[in-house]
This record gives structure tokens, sequence and C-alpha cells, in this order.
């Protein structure tokens, strides 16, 4: 079978399939907890895990599937309510995790821990490291949620911003020659357009925030087949 056999347009059947087949693939993580249903290429994860890295990564690995269009996570995170000394030890992890942001100029993160869930708080320079040490948080052993309520230090917001970002989708071999658009003003940034994938959408995002002036993105981009 070729490749380009296995590219074509799937049934909401097959994609619940390769889904199903994908979580069942990756290491670290108990499938069989997890109910793939999918319509019109939407897909919902559902069911129960053990901790937040575990939800990260299922959602993670489902959006990489070929046809999927959207993910809409609905997995719970038990977590261990038996473990009496867990928010401290989850403490000393986060603290520990937290240390390196410490000596990057410009970031000030604190963490408070209660009932396995981790609130961030502070104040950083880019969205790269807001998002980065909520995805640290995500990937303890046993933290059960992140509340993320970190701010951007405010920055200018130069008037070529939608023209530097479409450059910037342009010099990537897998966003060029997309049909993205992008609305900016003051601070605020709305992609908009198609994509023939979920993870041509996600970059985009990804990409876009890392422009200096960019201090909230909404993303708007369809996922069309």
């Amino acid at each position: 079978m070729k490749l380009s056999e296995l590219s074509e347009h799937k049934t909401d059947a097959q994609i619940r399939d390769a889904v199903t087949a994908e979580l069942q693939w990756t290491p670290d993580l108990d499938h069989t907890t997890i109910a793939v249903a999918v319509r019109d290429g939407v897909v919902e994860l559902s069911g129960r895990v053990a901790t937040m890295s575990e939800r990260y990564i299922a959602v993670k690995v489902t959006q990489r599937v070929t046809g999927v269009t959207t993910v809409v996570d609905e997995i719970s995170v038990e977590g261990e309510p038996d473990a009496t000394d867990l928010d401290e030890r989850i403490g000393q992890q986060v603290s520990a995790t937290l240390a390196w942001y410490e000596t990057l100029p410009g970031v000030a993160i604190r963490a408070e821990v209660h009932d396995a869930v981790v609130t961030l708080t502070g104040t950083v320079e880019w969205a790269y490291q807001r998002k980065a040490a909520q995805r640290a948080m995500q990937m303890l052993p046993k933290v059960r949620g992140v509340v993320n309520q970190i701010v951007l230090t405010p920055r200018r917001f130069p008037p070529d911003t939608a023209d530097r970002i479409l450059e910037a989708f342009q010099r990537q071999s897998g966003l060029a020659g997309t049909a993205i658009t992008v609305h900016a003003e003051d601070g605020k940034v709305i992609l908009g357009g198609t994509v023939s994938t979920l993870v041509q959408k996600h970059d985009a995002e990804q990409t876009a925030w890392k422009h200096p002036g960019v201090m909230e993105l909404h993303n708007d981009i369809r996922v069309e087949d």
C-alpha cells in the first residue's frame, strides 16, 4: 500500500479507528480509559486519565492524525485523592522546574498548588514563555490541572504586524501557499482563512505568537480537506 493511498479522504469511522490505533501506539498512555467519537472530522475524546500529562499527550497525538479537523477534549483527570502529601510533592517539583525560568530576564513566575492543581501567576516577556511554563507543569507527574494566569509585559505594536506574520508563514514549507488571513490591531491578532490539516492550524498559531508585539491571539482558521 502506498502512503498516498492512506492520505485520501477518510470517513468518520476510519478517522476513529486511526485515532484509536494512534493512542494504542503511544507509550506512557493508558488508552483503555479513553473513548473516541468522531463526527464530520471533529474528534471528541472522553473518559478519564490519572495525570494531566496523559491528557495533554492524548490530545496532541489525536491532532496529528490525518483527517482530524478539530479535537474536543472532554477527558477528566482523576489524580490521586488518597495521597495526603501529594500537593507538597508536586510543589517541590514545580519549584525545581520554575528555578530555570528565574534565570531569564523579564520573567517572574509564581505558582500555587491545591488538590494537585497548579495555578501560575506573574509576568513574562514572550508568549512562548507563558505557554512553555504551562506545558512544563502539565507534564509533571500527578498534576491534575493547570490554571495559567501569567500575563505578558506590554510591548509596542508595529503597524506592519500582519504583514510580518504573513511573511513568516511564507518562509515555512508547511505554511507557504496556504490561504491564511491575518488581522492585527492594538496587540490583538486574529487568524482566519483555511488550511488542509490541524497541524498547519497549530503551526500558524505558534508562528504568530513569536511576533513580539502580539498580546492576544484568536485562531479562527478552518481546516478543510
